[in-house]
């Protein structure tokens, strides 16, 4: 009799075979997939990727999402707000850049603030030397960086959005392919 049990359960349909199969396909067709992948730091700010990046790569989140190339270049991003980085409540975020980079003077901030932004716009220059900062608008977005020999740094804004802006940092990757990955993957979800 245990013999006939055994067959009788062999001759039952087996549904979680053609299941796992189904899905299976599914997750190949996706890993074969050539659209960019999209990195979505807030509702306001994402960055889409080229898959050509994204293959053999690690991706993972410290502040936000990041990404590691399979050949060692790295990409990292997050947003900052002013209760982020303690600022004033009546600062606006989007000038934030312009003060870190040095293009405007915080003088006129309060001796405090203009301190905070002295402290690390000289940790930016010790950091990335006199790579020469840049700015750039695509659309709505205006984006504003450093390049030196550790990577790129770079604040990109977003008009009349005044909640938080995004911060992108890359290392092992030259300056053009760096402003050239933000200007072309720049989305604004809403």
């Amino acid at each position: 009799r245990t013999d006939d049990k055994e067959h009788n359960v062999s001759k039952q349909p087996c549904l979680l075979k053609p299941i796992a199969l189904t899905a299976l396909v599914f997750a190949l067709q996706g890993c074969a997939s050539t659209e960019p992948v999209k990195f979505s730091y807030s509702s306001e700010f994402a960055l889409t990727v080229p898959v050509t990046r994204i293959s053999g790569a690690t991706v993972f989140s410290v502040d936000g999402p990041a990404l590691k190339t399979a050949d060692g270049q790295l990409l990292s991003g997050r947003v900052i707000s002013n209760a982020s980085e303690g600022l004033p409540d009546d600062f606006t975020i989007r000038d934030y850049p312009k003060l870190i980079l040095g293009l405007d003077s915080p003088l006129a901030l309060g001796e405090e603030t203009a301190r905070l932004f002295k402290n690390s716009s000289n940790e930016i220059q010790h950091t990335y030397g006199d790579g020469g900062v840049f700015q750039e608008s695509v659309g709505a977005f205006t984006i504003y960086g450093v390049c030196g020999d550790v990577g790129c740094l770079s604040f990109v804004t977003k008009a009349d959005f005044e909640d938080h802006i995004l911060t992108v940092h890359g290392t092992g990757i030259s300056k053009e392919e760096f402003t050239s990955l933000i200007k072309g993957g720049l989305h604004a979800d809403r």
